[in-house]
C-alpha cells in the first residue's frame, strides 16, 4: 500500500473519531462493535487490522473527552505500534494530526500536559520505528550477505579447490619430478585439502545457525 495512503487512513480515521464524538457520542458502543465485527470479517487482510484498532482507540479516547479522558494512555502504545510498522514520516504525520484534533479538548490546564507528553511521545516514537526499520533493512542485508556466501562456498571455491586437488594429482604422477618437486606440490595439496574441509565446515555451522533461526 502507498506510503501516503496509509497516512491518510490514519488521518481519516481521527478525522472521523473526532466528527463522531461530537455528534453521535451516545451511539460509541455501537460504533466499536461494528468496527470489531468488520475487522473480524477482514482478517485475511492483516494489513487492515492496525487501521481498525487505530479507529476503535480514537474513538474511545474522543468520546471520553480527548485530552481528559482517562484512557489517554491508549494513543501512546497506538503511536508505538504505528511506528514499529511503518516508516517514520508515517508516524510524525499521524501525531500531527492526532494533536491538532484532540487540542480541541484543551480546557484547562491540567489538560494540557497530555498533550505536552504527546508532543515528546511523538519523537520518541518516530526515533524507535527508525532504529527499527534500519534493524530490519540490516537484517535483510545480512540474509542476502549470508546466502552469497553460501553460494561461493557451494560452488566457486569448492570447484576451485577440487581443481586444485586434481591438478595437484596429476602432477604427483609425472616421474620427471624431483623429489624437491613432489614435496612442494604434496604441500600444496594438502593444503588445499585443508581449506576445503574449513570451507565444509564453515557451511554446516552457517546452515546449522539458519535452521536454529
Amino acid at each position: 500500500m502507498p506510503q501516503i495512503a496509509i497516512i491518510c487512513l490514519f488521518s481519516l480515521s481521527s478525522v472521523l473519531a473526532y466528527f463522531f464524538s461530537i455528534t453521535f457520542p451516545a451511539f460509541t458502543p455501537q460504533a466499536i462493535a461494528l468496527i470489531t465485527i468488520i475487522s473480524i470479517l477482514c482478517l485475511k487482510k492483516k494489513e487492515l487490522l492496525i487501521f481498525f484498532i487505530a479507529a476503535i482507540i480514537n474513538i474511545i479516547v474522543f468520546t471520553t473527552n480527548g485530552l481528559n479522558s482517562p484512557v489517554f494512555f491508549l494513543i501512546y502504545f497506538l503511536l508505538f505500534v504505528i511506528a514499529f510498522q511503518n516508516p517514520p514520516s508515517t508516524t510524525l504525520a499521524y501525531s500531527l494530526v492526532l494533536i491538532l484534533f484532540l487540542s480541541q479538548s484543551l480546557n484547562s490546564m491540567y489538560s494540557i500536559l497530555p498533550l505536552i507528553s504527546l508532543l515528546f511521545i511523538t519523537p520518541l516514537a518516530w526515533f524507535i520505528g527508525r532504529q527499527y526499520l534500519e534493524n530490519l533493512k540490516l537484517n535483510s542485508f545480512l540474509e542476502k550477505d549470508e546466502t552469497d556466501v553460501l553460494m561461493w562456498l557451494s560452488l566457486k571455491f569448492k570447484n576451485g579447490i577440487y581443481q586444485i586437488i586434481d591438478s595437484s594429482s596429476q602432477l604427483l604422477s609425472q616421474p620427471q619430478l624431483t623429489q624437491n618437486q613432489k614435496e612442494q606440490v604434496h604441500k600444496i595439496k594438502d593444503s588445499a585439502k585443508n581449506l576445503l574441509n574449513s570451507a565444509q565446515k564453515l557451511k554446516n555451522e552457517i546452515d546449522d545457525e539458519t535452521e536454529n533461526d
